[in-house]
């Protein structure tokens, strides 16, 4: 039996296990503040996160480049635009953390089994899990622009009654925002806030349609906006329309979350199905032989 690959991959793993030792020696009480502040139920072996961290502070790694700062406006959207940089580090470096844990050991168990497709497999699983802290971050953007919009059609309700009953645009604006505690609402209550601090309502509105990367509230922003330019005394009319859009897009989306549903139901069924008839295959042949 050909050993040479198996000590490649113990060789390998041997040098991945002595730097990561390496790693553990000089930053273990370095990032000490960070993973304090890191939510252990959302980030497994956050507690070791610091091999990652230490990893990026050895070799400079740069977390504002385009790539970086696109994720980052991704995280914003969750997080915030102020802790945005601090869950990029996060999750970056638990990526970094989670490879040079778990490669190793991958190689480890191809080594002892001479089998370099145990190491392939290893290696892959390691990837799934680095690749899962992206899935958990789109799963929670997701989830916040769908709480968004089945939020937006009564927020337009609200703003039309208001602006109908005379009240100018940054009164029912604050309003409507103080009048729930959804996602929407607090995006609002941000912007209300930031009128009141001095901030232009342009620019607030602006701000507002960028932290929601979402198409349906740039155009609510963009509407309000324009009229804000104009002066004009078209705004009620607009929401009202905008509103009346809101609520027959908000009956598409629950119609075709139930069509998902079902087409997701039918993935068990047709298991079972393949299942029992394999069970009957079976049997009919047993009986003939």
């Amino acid at each position: 039996m050909n050993f040479t690959i198996a000590y490649v991959m113990a060789a390998l793993g041997t040098i991945a296990v002595l730097f990561w030792c390496l790693l553990f020696i000089m930053f273990n009480s370095k990032y000490d503040n960070i993973i304090c502040a890191i939510d252990r139920k959302k980030f497994m072996l956050s507690e070791i996160f610091f091999i990652g961290f230490g990893l990026i502070d050895m070799f400079k790694i740069d977390l504002r480049s385009a790539r970086g700062r696109a994720k980052m406006k991704v995280i914003s959207e969750v997080h915030g635009e102020k802790y945005a940089h601090f869950y990029y580090f996060v999750i970056f470096g638990g990526k970094l953390t989670y490879a040079l844990t778990l490669i190793p050991l991958g190689l480890f168990l191809g080594a002892i089994s001479n089998d370099i497709l145990i190491a392939v497999l290893g290696i892959a699983a390691t990837g799934a899990i680095v690749a899962y802290l992206d899935v958990e971050l789109n799963n929670a953007v997701e989830k916040k622009r769908e709480e968004v919009l089945a939020d937006l059609p009564v927020v337009l309700s609200k703003l039309t009654l208001l602006v109908n009953a005379g009240l100018v645009i940054r009164e029912a604006w604050n309003k409507v925002a103080l009048s729930g505690d959804g996602p929407l609402y607090k995006e609002m209550q941000i912007t209300s806030d930031e009128m009141q601090n001095g901030i232009p309502d342009m620019e607030a509105l602006y701000n507002f349609s960028q932290r929601i990367a979402v198409k349906e509230i740039r155009k609510f922003s963009s509407t309000i906006s324009q009229n804000l330019q104009k002066g004009g005394m078209e705004l009620a009319n607009t929401l009202k329309h905008m509103t009346a859009e809101g609520w027959e897009e908000k009956k598409h989306r629950v119609k075709r979350k139930g069509e998902l549903a079902g087409q997701k139901l039918l993935i068990p069924t047709m298991i079972m199905f393949a299942g029992i008839m394999m069970m009957i295959a079976v049997s009919i042949f047993a009986n003939m032989f």
